[in-house]
């Protein structure tokens, strides 16, 4: 720094300081709706892959039979009635987070409740 110029003021530093923290707020906002909005279609997809996955391999096990037992449509109407009710369970339980109940979705849970509480700890 020359002898000419002065120092920022506190004032203006503080403005400075104001305006970048909105802007990272910002950013911060616009990342958690993409998140949220990401987390939202990866639900969809879900469901889709769900309804159609049950219904199609319930119609293959009805036609399989009535090939084998010589029915014509009687599994196959039979067994796309109980896809599409595996299916509605399923999505259920989709909506209802009862899937993460076990497996991955409860150890991922379990892991964030303990690293939220160490982090409790350490404040």
């Amino acid at each position: 720094m020359t002898d000419r110029e002065k120092p920022p003021s506190l004032e203006d530093v503080e403005a400075r300081l104001a305006v970048v923290r909105a802007s990272a707020e910002q950013e911060r906002e616009k990342s958690e709706r993409r998140r949220a909005s990401g987390a939202a279609q990866s639900v969809g997809f879900k469901i889709a892959a769900e309804l159609v996955a049950s219904v199609l391999v319930g119609a293959g096990l009805g036609y399989f039979l009535d090939q084998w037992l010589e029915t014509k449509p009687v599994f196959l109407i039979a067994m796309i009635f109980l896809g599409f009710a595996a299916a509605l369970m399923n999505i259920y339980r989709i909506v209802k987070g009862m899937d993460q109940a076990v497996g991955l979705g409860r150890a991922m849970r379990e892991a964030q409740e303990k690293q939220a509480a160490q982090d409790k700890t350490k404040h």
